[in-house]
């Protein structure tokens, strides 16, 4: 069996854990930013597991990306594949997008860890957490529009 299926179906369903961390991770910031609380070891854990099925999908989707029949056939013939709408997602659009997302959400939980005071930790990590968020919002847009959220059910 090919590896190439099993590692895309898996990207897959992480997206839906980087979006759970995401939205667990932006809310709790968000709401320590607004009621001036401490920062927490929950808060701490819900950075770790955002930042982490982050990097974890990063790198599952660097090997697709070098493993991607698309991406090949757009290498082959960059213009044309810049003319197509799908090719050009997958080709330069949605890696660009997430390696952006991947940027801020780290910058987020690194910024939040030197911080000084909880205060500032909620604020840093509640305004690049909503960042990256934004940009893996804008690189999945193609994707929900055009394939099944639950792929293979």
């Amino acid at each position: 069996m090919e590896a190439f299926p099993i590692m895309l179906a898996i990207h897959n369903i992480l997206r839906w854990v980087v979006i759970l961390a995401a939205v667990a991770a932006i809310g709790y910031a968000w709401h320590g930013v607004a009621t001036k609380r401490e920062w927490t070891k929950g808060d701490r854990i819900r950075t770790v597991a955002y930042v982490a099925s982050m990097h974890l999908q990063l790198l599952l989707g660097l090997i697709l990306y070098v493993q991607s029949p698309v991406v090949d056939d757009a290498f082959a013939d960059p213009g044309a594949a810049m003319g197509d709408t799908e090719t050009r997602f997958f080709f330069v659009e949605h890696i660009s997008m997430m390696v952006l997302a991947v940027v801020f959400v780290q910058l987020g939980s690194s910024m939040a860890k030197r911080a000084t005071d909880d205060a500032e930790k909620h604020k840093k990590a509640a305004i690049f957490f909503t960042l990256g968020f934004v940009f893996i919002m804008g690189g999945l847009h193609y994707i929900w529009a055009q394939r099944p959220l639950f792929p293979g059910l």
